[in-house]
């Protein structure tokens, strides 16, 4: 039996209009507001295509530079507070204390910086995931309960928020670019204080998973 002349168009009618019902829907339901509080004031991780199907988020100089410093400055402050340990006739009271635990407290701070913004933020299409880790079990993909894989195809768009940081030092904005899921919950990927590089991101991003972006209003708007 022969379908209508009318049937393919109002088949793409229908899913166009049911599509647009689930975006408003998703729409309603996502936060506007910021995913992670704080955030840096500087450009911290930088978006580089491995391949026409793989895009990496590296850290950037200015990332790199500010971890080496908090690690180089407590290390070396470390050195300095166990140096009286190296001499043949150290006492217990001679070593400084406060230098040792200002050493340790700056070069774990390091030592978490380096860890946090070397982790490979990875949009795999061969993989179909998005995911935020060293090492890969793809055995473990499909499985995965802990949202450490998030699956391309249940990205809907990409939103970019506003944030204005207040410290005792002063004040400065930063921005995230987070995933939104099909269930309306968001997984966020960078955020810091460059929004050209945020929305530059966001455009290379959108065209590679086909997704809208969102923008959402700074949380000093709402």
């Amino acid at each position: 039996m022969s379908l209508p002349n009318r049937f393919e168009d109002t088949y793409l009618d229908f899913t166009e209009n049911v599509f647009k019902s689930n975006k408003s829907s998703i729409i309603s339901k996502v936060s506007t507001k910021p995913l992670k509080s704080g955030g840096a004031s500087f450009k911290t991780n930088v978006l580089v295509e491995k391949s026409s199907s793989k895009y990496v988020y590296k850290p950037s100089i200015g990332a790199a530079l500010f971890s080496f410093i908090f690690l180089a400055v407590g290390l070396g402050v470390l050195f300095y507070g166990l140096f009286p340990l190296f001499k043949s006739n150290y006492e217990t009271t001679s070593i400084n204390w406060f230098l040792l635990v200002f050493g340790l407290i700056f070069s774990s701070a390091g030592g978490v910086l380096f860890f946090n913004f070397y982790k490979p933020r990875v949009f795999d299409k061969q993989l179909g995931v998005y995911y935020k880790a060293y090492n890969v079990d793809i055995h473990k993909i499909r499985k995965d309960t802990s949202n450490k894989y998030i699956i391309l195809k249940s990205i809907v768009a990409l939103q970019i928020i506003g944030e204005h940081v207040k410290s005792d030092k002063g004040s400065y904005k930063s921005f995230e670019l987070n995933l939104v899921l099909e269930d309306a919950s968001r997984k966020n990927v960078v955020d810091h204080g460059n929004l050209k590089s945020i929305i530059d991101d966001a455009h290379v991003l959108s065209q590679f998973l086909n997704v809208p972006i969102w923008h959402a209003k700074s949380n000093d708007d709402q």
